[in-house]
Parts: C-alpha cells; structure tokens; sequence
C-alpha cells in the first residue's frame, strides 16, 4: 500500500507538490482512481483523485478511519544528537517506523553536536510514517538545555537510560501508558546529570549490560518500551 501525507487534508483537499508528482507521474494514477491519504494526527484516509494534476493533485474524501493503529502507550524519548548526523537521522527512521509519540533533542554537558536539522528530521519521520502505514507524526520540538528539559512541564514516567550499578533494568519496569526516556550523548551524562535528573524524578534504567550507542540506545529503548 502507497500511503500519501497531508496534513490539512479536510481543508485543502490537494497533495503537495511532491506527492501529487509521485502519484500522478510515477505511480500514473489517474482521475477517479483510489488512494489513502494520512494526516500525521491518526486519520487514515480513503480519496479518489478529482484532478491528476501533477504539481497540485485535487482528491475528494470517500472515507475516513480515525484513531488508525492508535499506539496503545505514548512514548517521549529525549535524546542528544550525535556528531554524525546519519547516526540520529537512523534513529529518527526506526523510531517512527516501530511508534514513537513525541521526540525531543537536548544538549548536555557531554554533547558534541549541539544543532539539529529540523527540516530534514520532520521530512525522515513523515517517510518513515508512511513507509511503516501509521497514521501518526510524532512530535518533534527544537534542541534544548538538559537542565531546562528535565524541569519543564512533563507527563508521564521518568526514566532515564544509563549503565551503573544502581541503574534497574528496564524490563523489569512496571511501564506506564505514557513515558519519557532520557538518552544520553556519546560521552554519557555527567553524574551531576543523573543526579538533577533523579532529583527532579527520573528514575535510571539499562538496556542491557552493552554499552550502545545513543543512537543504537534510541532504537532499543523505543522497542523495549512498545513490547513492554
């Protein structure tokens, strides 16, 4: 199944450029032809195509499913973006791809890389939505102090991913229906880090006894938390 994104599509009614080009040049869909449409915020759409414009595609609305594969727990995961650009961009891909709900990016005493293309990473998640056939986009907010992140207004359980001694591992976690998860930089939190986060609720948890990588961390966290 090709599944198309419009985010406005009650209003607007057309595909973007890009799409109504896949569609009508690439895939050769033609007027009163069938396609399924998304909207980023769980509608799942039946259309048929009114006009096969290819820079401006016009659809009317045949159906609607709502609430289409609703996750059944809202994950957040708070993550550092790496030095090499593909490593998060590959994170980004399978996240959205296995559920993620809201995806936040922080800068920590250890971070190296410290900008993120928002741009492209919206572009990656709404590929990946449609790749994996979900209806939902995740949140994706801008880059932000770890200190200002963990004492903003958050909901849901705390966790926040590190190997140490005194850190529970997550499987053994009763998990929550909502749930954020702090990931590290490649250099790791600071034990000052750990210590404001547990100050301000995070509770430690390991993915496992290997040290990963953040991306790597990313990726096992969100799996474990959709299995969970």
């Amino acid at each position: 199944m090709q599944l198309f994104y419009s985010p406005d599509i009650q209003k607007s009614l057309y595909l973007d450029e890009n799409d109504s080009k896949h569609c009508i040049r690439v895939l050769r869909k033609e007027k009163g032809d069938t396609i399924h449409v998304v909207d980023g915020k769980g509608n799942f759409y039946e259309c048929l195509i009114a006009d096969p414009n290819p820079k401006k595609c016009q659809l009317s609305i045949s159906g609607v499913q709502e609430e289409f594969q609703k996750p059944s727990r809202k994950i957040h995961v708070a993550i550092c973006p790496t030095k090499n650009a593909d490593r998060i961009e590959y994170f980004v891909e399978k996240s959205v791809e296995i559920g993620i709900s809201t995806l936040s990016f922080i800068k920590t005493t250890n971070s190296v890389q410290r900008k993120v293309n928002l741009d492209r990473i919206t572009k990656i998640a709404v590929s990946a939505m449609k790749q994996s056939i979900k209806a939902y986009l995740p949140e994706i907010h801008e880059i932000t102090d770890f200190g200002r992140f963990i004492a903003g207004d958050l909901k849901g359980q705390k966790l926040i991913a590190h190997l140490n001694d005194f850190s529970e591992p997550i499987q053994n976690k009763t998990i929550e229906q909502e749930v954020i998860l702090l990931i590290g930089p490649e250099g790791d939190f600071t034990p000052e880090e750990i210590g404001l986060a547990i100050e301000k609720g995070f509770n430690p948890v390991s993915l496992g006894n290997s040290r990963l990588r953040t991306e790597t961390a990313g990726v096992v966290g969100v799996s474990v938390l959709n299995l969970l």
